[in-house]
């Protein structure tokens, strides 16, 4: 997981996170706004997985991490298991426009827990697409029902390790940055 930086007094963080969640949540936007690729407004379903690696100094560390997007349609749950295995963390999706993305959290939060075989895995629930949340409108997040649900999951872990949610926007690059952020201090506290 992590070397002494040659020449400083930091470190070298080595850590495969993945994306998951639902078909069109958002995760190839967040990934692609992440590392600075932009905001694409076409979509296009990711096939199996997609891989990125991106690398970032904070403070006198270095970060490299190897960021696994998982299909998230059904037609690939098949496939998903072999991607999961080596994770550090996960970013797990759902549409804030969409509440039945969110309804499926408990699937993807139980598929990370068997493929990756620990229940010892840092999560961080990423709310997408705020730039279309309207509060009160149908089929949107009541983001009350967020803040239960990451009781219940901080509940379910036992305060094994952190759990926390964040509200973004890829297309306005809204908290996309710090939603990976808080991943990397949750993996860090988990492995100390």
């Amino acid at each position: 997981m992590s070397e002494l930086n040659p020449g400083s007094s930091g470190r070298t963080f080595v850590f495969k996170i993945v994306l998951i969640g639902d078909g069109s949540v958002g995760k190839t936007s967040l990934r692609r706004e992440y590392m600075g690729e932009g905001f694409k407004r076409e979509y296009s379903n990711t096939v199996g997985a997609d891989f990125a690696y991106y690398s970032e100094t904070v403070g006198e560390n270095s970060f490299r991490y190897s960021i696994w997007d998982l299909a998230g349609q059904p037609k690939f749950e098949n496939v998903r298991p072999m991607f999961y295995a080596g994770a550090f963390g996960a970013l797990v999706c759902f549409d804030c426009t969409r509440i039945e993305t969110f309804n499926n959290l408990d699937k993807w939060i139980d598929e990370l827990v068997h493929h990756t075989q620990s229940e010892g895995t840092p999560i961080v629930l990423v709310a997408t697409k705020y730039d279309l949340y309207e509060e009160g409108k149908m089929g949107m997040i009541n983001f009350d029902d967020v803040e239960a649900y990451v009781e219940k999951l901080r509940q379910r872990f036992d305060g094994r390790f952190g759990i926390s949610w964040i509200k973004t926007s890829a297309k306005e690059g809204v908290n996309v940055t710090e939603a990976f952020s808080m991943l990397r201090e949750e993996i860090i506290k988990w492995q100390s």
